[in-house]
């Protein structure tokens, strides 16, 4: 101190050094803090980044913030200019404080500082506490005129046209990592809350919409021969389609029907026993036509499992739009609109290296196995004999006695139960 005060223009340079330090450090974090989004914040935050902590604690509080930091950089380059003008004389003062607040307290802190945002304000936190401590007087009642006049900072959410501008963005960008069929399928997902029902799927052929007596809501099926004659599978192979909709005398769907596997086992596979209930499924029945293709898909999901994390296959996965035009939505439907465009989306020169890749792959593999079968053969004949001729053995199939059945129904399944009685 007292070499100081023996040096008093030293000690004004000392303090011209010290203001230049500090006006770098708030101009710097008036970018750090607020060039990162409240949204990005929280989302590193949920991830457990501890710097991303630091700043949202102080962000909590935005305009406070902003008023320390602007309290403190206007202060320090008010003291700057006065200690330069206690030094320098006239344009001197004038260019030497104008120049170095420029480039030492403005270019160069706020360069570095918008490369480094998240490291360099965790850093600096603990100092712009202090600082808010000491500036609280004049910056706390300012921060409340601009919560009074703005409101507190809320987080902003993209916009779903904005979201995809951004995927598109990465799609189209080299250096992103995000894969063609990524954002595609990315797209193309956000676009089922705005596909009606009514333009998906196909318009159910008239054909294949048999009605039948009805108990409750189960249609009864009469009892078929399991003949090409028989004229209730001749119904059901009349549309040439795969579902075919089991309705009540009124034209209200209940079940429907495989019809594939129900005519296959019905004609070909005689050696089995057969029940056209053991081909019928409850489909997801829609009668709203203003319902979107992602509600319907969450009632698929919410009709196989309630368990958020449930990845299990979706055993029935057909959707009826029963209006003025019934319409079938099936899997099938849903994957082709969520797959839609990515072929055409891929890069020609991408996808032809990705063919060469796997056609190079796939010889490798051949040739290995062709080795490998080389290797096995002339190792058979070294080591093994002449097998003995192998004994044939007939086995008689044993025949059950047949059981009758009881048909049951319940609002999601179509069963079968055995009774005690026996042919």
């Amino acid at each position: 101190m007292e070499f100081l005060q023996n040096n008093p223009e030293l000690a004004i340079w000392l303090g011209i050094a010290f203001c230049i330090s500090q006006s770098a450090m708030f101009s710097g974090l008036n970018l750090a803090f607020f060039s990162l989004s409240r949204l990005q914040l929280e989302v590193e935050v949920n991830h457990g980044h501890k710097a991303a902590a630091k700043i949202l604690k102080l962000r909590e509080d935005s305009n406070f913030l902003l008023t320390t930091i602007l309290w403190g950089n206007v202060g320090i380059n008010v003291l700057l200019t006065l200690l330069s003008d206690s030094v320098l004389m006239g344009m001197t003062a004038f260019a030497f404080s104008t120049g170095f607040i420029t480039i030492f307290g403005e270019i160069l802190p706020q360069a570095y500082f918008s490369r480094n945002a998240m490291k360099m304000a965790s850093i600096l936190a603990p100092v712009l506490r202090f600082y808010q401590i000491v500036l609280f007087p004049v910056a706390k009642p300012s921060a409340l005129i601009l919560d009074g006049w703005l409101g507190k900072e809320g987080v902003e959410y993209m916009r779903d046209k904005d979201l995809r501008k951004v995927i598109k963005q990465h799609v189209e960008a080299e250096e992103a990592e995000m894969d063609h069929v990524e954002g595609i399928g990315a797209l193309n997902f956000l676009a089922i809350d705005d596909i009606k029902v009514s333009q998906e799927g196909e318009i159910l052929d008239p054909s294949s919409i048999i009605q039948l007596p009805t108990k409750v809501d189960f249609p009864l099926i009469p009892e078929v021969l399991r003949e090409n004659t028989d004229e209730f599978l001749k119904k059901i192979n009349a549309s040439g389609h795969k579902w075919v909709v089991l309705a009540d005398e009124h034209n209200n769907p209940h079940l429907i029907l495989d019809a594939d596997g129900a005519l296959r086992d019905a004609l070909f596979d005689n050696g089995k026993s057969f029940d056209l209930y053991h081909y019928c499924h409850r489909p997801l029945i829609v009668h709203d036509d203003s319902l979107t293709l992602g509600d319907v898909i969450w009632h698929l999901k919410a009709q196989e499992s309630l368990d958020a994390n449930h990845d299990g296959t979706i055993d029935v996965d057909v959707v009826l739009v029963w209006g003025n035009k019934p319409r079938i939505i099936t899997g099938a439907d849903i994957l082709g609109r969520l797959l839609k465009g990515i072929s055409s989306a891929m890069p020609e020169t991408l996808l032809s290296n990705k063919l060469q890749m796997g056609i190079k792959l796939n010889r490798q593999s051949e040739e290995d196995l062709a080795q490998e079968q080389k290797a096995t053969i002339v190792k058979t004949k070294r080591t093994t004999k002449k097998p003995a001729r192998a004994k044939s053995v007939s086995v008689k199939a044993n025949t059950n006695k047949a059981k009758t059945h009881e048909i049951t129904a319940d609002a999601n399944n179509v069963t079968k139960q055995p009774t005690d009685e026996q042919s």
